[in-house]
């Protein structure tokens, strides 16, 4: 990575940008944009990840003399500027010279020009142009002292369409598969190919899978395998780009690319090490329903709290490079979000500590694919729209919330004292949603119930890959982990004796890391350390619901239940109480060493149970929690506390007598924001 120099300054605690599209705009509109933008309070514009036609009007024919104009008006506005490769958009040039650089779908059919994500970036040619570009970009503007940072490409996937399978993807599998496995015979072990006749005699028979072409159940195995490669392809031709930009930047710059963090198929902890700062794409509103009567409206806060401790978590500084202002027009349904909203989602990236939040985009367009989705300004080009002038305000109470925020200030120590991480390993979700043994099953909305409840105690947490250091957490929650070995399970039993605690969730252990069964008991290596035995499994059809109890309060299950064996010394914590196993074990606890381990084998319905069991883990822990509303968030930020109130009542702040309230009151409407300061404590 950069030097920290180049990174957001922690005493800025956030800083606004938004999109903007010179290209899209009479040249002598320019002036009067910035001009506007930098009066609404935005502190940079983001150009250029769309512009490649323009950027190189032909092959090997480049012209940025307007980008050039465009960054110079920006500056002389006292606006920062994010530049972007424009790689997420190859020209029709490109695609009409080397037709093969067009990506196959699972179906066999090639992609046309006309969208963009089109082109394939394992292509040998593809990946000569798209590095040239920005080679080019970057010994332009790698010294310019106007430019504060980069992102390279733009939501990098194709949108739901990948994996490509043209020739250069299957060479690539392949090798990737021969570099990861050494030969043939370790593959066939390690697929189990010796079923259904599938043993491969040589890397070069072996094809990405595609269910299309495919009579039956694709190989787990291969099926995993793929998704690994694809997100590791990915990864290295964002590697390689950044590399490229950083010898140009040679620090003076950032570098990050811009994630959905909801593809699946792409994994950004891959590129933490690559990047100054990790940042993603959040549209809160787009036709969900979320939860509450006002969800659709509001956005989920769960979501979008998850994401910003996932990103942060990567490599300690992230932001949202695309938040909506408003309306949009790609979702099933394309609702007007609630009065306040677009402040509300500010002010919690805020909360999750984002160092920048810039908006897709400034103006909205009057032609082209998006021409519904709404901008900071209308369609007039100069009127502030609702999220515009959502935008402003914040912009005005982030210069107050500067000169009372304290950057070094140290957490309270009772908010310390219940920090707490998340796992989320992205080969157990690839593995599962590939073989989810029922339609009903969700792992993302299972990790979202512990994620909740642990955000419910009042907790600070961090959503952490495997590979993360976790033993400083008091409280480690591993949900659905279902790819493990035997040296990790080793490593939570010595978390646990040392005194921490750990929850584990239904589907964790039943695998190794190639995604074989264990040969013994189900999710043999688990059993010791949870001290219990697993009877059986069971899934129930639509709409059938089934039941457990705990000393609280009933709840339902719809998509999976274990049906656990305690062994001596391990404590029941629910009940299944519907159906031929009515009164066995769905949850329990042991004690073990200094720590405790806990195991809830069921995944509930509406997430009270999860909800239930984290209270008993920091009630293990002699842990104080602050005991929030669902969709009430209270998190604390150098020196500031800040609510965000998602749910369809007023809220109460858990602020201490005699805090100072710098925004808001003690009363918390929906879609509203409180920040106060504890005074008497130096915040």
């Amino acid at each position: 990575m950069n030097d920290p120099d180049v990174r957001f300054p922690p005493g800025a605690l956030m800083q606004l940008g938004a999109y903007y599209y010179p290209e899209a705009w009479p040249s002598q509109q320019w002036a009067r944009d910035f001009a506007n933008i930098r009066k609404l309070g935005i502190e940079f514009v983001h150009m250029g990840e769309f512009s490649w036609a323009l950027l190189e009007r032909s092959e090997g024919h480049f012209d940025f003399e307007w980008l050039e104009k465009a960054v110079s008006l920006a500056h002389g506005e006292g606006l920062g500027v994010v530049l972007c490769t424009p790689t997420a958009a190859p020209p029709i040039w490109l695609t009409d010279n080397y037709p093969e650089v067009l990506m196959i779908d699972v179906h066999g059919h090639r992609q046309v020009h006309g969208t963009r994500q089109h082109a394939c970036w394992n292509v040998p040619i593809y990946r000569r142009l798209a590095t040239r570009i920005t080679h080019e970009l970057g010994r332009r503007f790698g010294e310019d002292p106007r430019v504060m940072g980069w992102q390279l490409d733009n939501e990098l996937c194709h949108y739901g369409k990948e994996p490509c399978i043209c020739d250069a993807c299957q060479t690539s599998f392949r090798a990737w598969l021969q570099e990861r496995h050494g030969n043939i015979d370790a593959l066939n072990r390690d697929w189990g190919t010796t079923f259904w006749s599938q043993r491969y005699q040589h890397f070069r028979q072996i094809r990405i899978p595609s269910p299309p072409e495919n009579v039956a159940q694709i190989n787990p195995h291969q099926k995993l395998d793929a998704l690994r490669w694809f997100a590791s392809a990915t990864a290295e031709y964002l590697r390689e780009n950044a590399r490229i930009l950083r010898d140009h930047c040679k620090g003076r710059q950032w570098i990050t690319s811009n994630f959905i963090h909801r593809i699946a198929a792409i994994d950004p902890a891959l590129n933490a090490a690559d990047f100054d700062l990790m940042s993603w794409t959040i549209y809160p509103v787009h036709g969900e329903l979320n939860e509450g009567a006002t969800g659709f409206r509001m956005g989920s806060g769960a979501s979008l709290s998850f994401a910003a401790d996932f990103m942060r978590s990567l490599n300690g500084q992230h932001g949202i490079m695309e938040l909506q202002p408003g309306q949009v027009n790609w979702g099933d349904f394309n609702p007007q979000p609630f009065p306040g909203a677009v402040r509300l989602w500010l002010m919690q990236a805020l909360a999750g500590g984002a160092s920048f939040v810039c908006t897709y985009r400034y103006r909205q367009p009057l032609s082209g694919a998006e021409l519904y989705h709404h901008g900071l300004v209308g369609t007039d080009g100069v009127t502030p729209s609702s999220g515009g002038k959502q935008f402003a305000q914040v912009a005005g109470e982030l210069i107050r919330l500067r000169s009372h925020a304290l950057p070094d200030a140290a957490p309270p120590p009772h908010y310390t004292a219940r920090r707490a991480a998340l796992v989320y390993n992205r080969d157990s979700l690839w593995d599962i949603e590939s073989h989810k043994q029922t339609t009903r099953w969700d792992t993302r909305a299972h990790l979202l119930k512990y994620h909740r409840a642990l955000k419910r105690t009042g907790a600070p947490v961090d959503v952490i890959t495997d590979t993360t250091g976790w033993r400083d957490y008091p409280i480690v929650v591993v949900p659905a982990c279902q790819l493990v070995d035997e040296a990790w399970i080793l490593d939570w039993r010595s978390y646990v004796e040392n005194g921490g605690h750990l929850l584990l969730s239904c589907r964790t252990g039943q695998k190794d890391r190639r995604g074989h069964l264990w040969e013994g008991p189900w999710a043999a290596p688990l059993l010791d350390l949870i001290g219990a035995d697993f009877q059986f499994y069971d899934v129930l059809p639509d709409p059938i619901k089934g039941a457990v109890r705990t000393t609280e309060a009933p709840h339902t299950w719809s998509s999976w239940a274990e049906i656990l064996v305690p062994r001596e010394g391990t404590t029941a914590l629910a009940h299944h109480s519907t159906d031929f196993y009515s009164g066995s074990v769905a949850a329990c606890t042991r004690a073990l060493g200094k720590g405790s381990v806990t195991y809830v084998g069921v995944d509930s319905d509406d997430g009270a149970l999860e909800y239930e069991m984290i209270r008993s883990v920091f009630a293990t822990a002699g842990i104080g929690i602050a005991d929030l509303p669902d969709g009430f968030l209270v998190d604390w930020r150098a020196g500031l506390w800040i609510a965000s109130n998602y749910t369809d009542y007023t809220q109460t702040c858990p602020a201490e007598p005699g805090s100072i309230f710098l925004i808001g009151q003690r009363e918390v409407p929906p879609a509203g924001v409180s920040v106060w300061i504890d005074q008497r404590k130096g915040h």
